[in-house]
């Protein structure tokens, strides 16, 4: 991407396939332009963008994005009290109606935003309230750039994509990027559309997801065989993806790239990528630093990233930005990380999710990896509770195929002992029938205690 515009191409070639319809480059520039004629003067106030999974959203974005009108995107599906409370975070901010006249304003006059602002997304909250991060023309030049050159896009020759593009996931990690390299972009309301296009043998290039995506797709296509030959990179981020998960994506889509992700929104949002022809794929780790980031470990084994996709701030929260960006620059994600002498990085997991059993530091993510390859377990989640001898027990919390029998607590703690030191086994087991989850895939685990209920512990 430069800085003018948000892609180059400008010929007949499909760029967004939307149902039945295909929009080319040429057509997809035009409307653009279009769009950017008729804007008012660029306002110091935000512009709020709701998302829509169509054209006008698509063409929108790229004209209030291309012409410097600072925008900030809000889901479709967010309650009115969720939008209220994201506009008043927003100081002076109005929205735009179809026809690009301002239908809401808000009462507000003071700008909050950075003046470098060019998108507002906001987190998806796994962690504790959303915040609104800034992020400037250079955060999201630099992510675009670094998601060409380590998801190989030179070598895609089309992406669909259903991920939402009011999360920096698709629309920064998925969608500019594919624009910008010039290559169309199915964008698809579900899972069920991708699985009628494997069906069709019309499913090509890339797709992408979180890894529950994936373990539903992975279930969608079954046993049997599939067209699958015709996808070539198969990306997922949003959470961890399990060993497990990695071997079946790779059997699934066996002339597939598959590629393992992490970032952050604050980070526009990609820092880590690890592919799976790499020797390190079929392990824990994680991934190498894209582009021009550099990662560093506190003394605690935080992991810091340091580089041109550090976001501007949270807007209106300036402590809170304080507290995530710190000394040079150095912006502290919350992971706790093994870093190897090659630049290999290893997540642990969440700096306030690390639980402490007999004195020793566990991850949950370990543990949970374990328990999703148990028999008949389809999601897994562990959590702590204090303990007055070994100040802190275990609880697992087990998603299961339909129609499985519940397993008896001494047989899984037992099959765990095979794979897990006896101080990482959960004590309780429960059945559940979903884990608390964001609509972009992140576990919420502190909100794991509303799934403890008598009827549901495992005997």
């Amino acid at each position: 991407m430069n800085l003018a515009h948000a892609f180059s191409r400008a010929d007949d070639a499909p760029a967004l396939i939307l149902g039945e319809e295909t929009h080319s480059f040429a057509a997809l520039r035009r409307e653009v332009e279009a769009l950017k004629a008729r804007l008012p003067d660029r306002p110091s106030a935000l512009t709020i963008l709701r998302f829509r999974r169509s054209l006008a959203f698509v063409t929108r974005f790229l004209a209030l994005y291309e012409a410097g009108h600072p925008l900030a995107v809000f889901a479709h599906d967010w309650t009115d009290s969720e939008v209220e409370a994201r506009r008043a975070s927003l100081g002076d901010c109005f929205e735009l109606d179809e026809n690009l006249s301002i239908s809401w304003r808000s009462g507000r006059t003071e700008p909050l935003r950075h003046p470098e602002t060019a998108v507002v997304l906001f987190t998806s909250g796994s962690t504790g309230a959303p915040r609104a991060v800034q992020l400037s023309r250079r955060n999201i030049d630099a992510n675009v750039a670094a998601v060409l050159t380590s998801l190989d896009f030179a070598s895609v020759s089309r992406q669909t994509l259903f991920l939402p593009l009011s999360y920096s996931f698709g629309l920064l990690g998925q969608l500019l990027p594919a624009l910008a390299a010039g290559i169309p972009t199915h964008l698809l309301a579900n899972l069920v559309e991708l699985k009628r296009l494997l069906d069709e043998g019309r499913l090509q290039g890339m797709i992408s997801g979180v890894p529950s995506h994936h373990e539903t797709l992975l279930r969608l296509l079954g046993d049997g065989p599939s067209n699958t030959r015709a996808v070539t990179h198969v990306v997922s981020a949003g959470a961890a993806l399990s060993l497990e998960l990695r071997q079946r994506l790779t059997r699934a889509f066996p002339a597939s790239r598959v590629y393992t992700c992490y970032g952050q929104t604050e980070l526009a949002p990609r820092v880590l990528c690890l592919r799976s022809d790499h020797p390190a794929f079929f392990s824990s780790a994680t991934g190498f630093p894209v582009g021009g980031l550099t990662v560093k470990l506190t003394s605690e084994g935080e992991l810091c990233v340091r580089g041109e996709q550090v976001m501007l701030g949270y807007l209106g929260a300036p402590e809170a930005t304080r507290e995530k960006v710190r000394e040079e620059g150095w912006l502290h994600t919350g992971d706790v990380a093994e870093l190897s002498p090659t630049g290999l990085v290893t997540l642990l997991g969440r700096n306030d999710e690390l639980l402490k059993v007999g004195g020793e530091r566990l991850s949950p993510l370990e543990i949970e990896a374990v328990l999703r390859i148990l028999p008949g377990v389809t999601d897994a989640a562990v959590s702590g509770r204090e303990d007055a001898l070994y100040g802190m027990t275990l609880t697992a919390f087990l998603r299961f195929e339909p129609g499985t029998t519940s397993p008896h607590k001494r047989e899984l703690r037992q099959t765990l002992r095979e794979h897990l030191s006896p101080h990482k086994v959960p004590t309780e087991f429960y059945r559940v029938e979903q884990l608390p989850r964001t609509s972009n895939g992140k576990l919420q685990r502190a909100r794991l205690t509303e799934c403890i209920h008598p009827e549901r512990r495992l005997g």
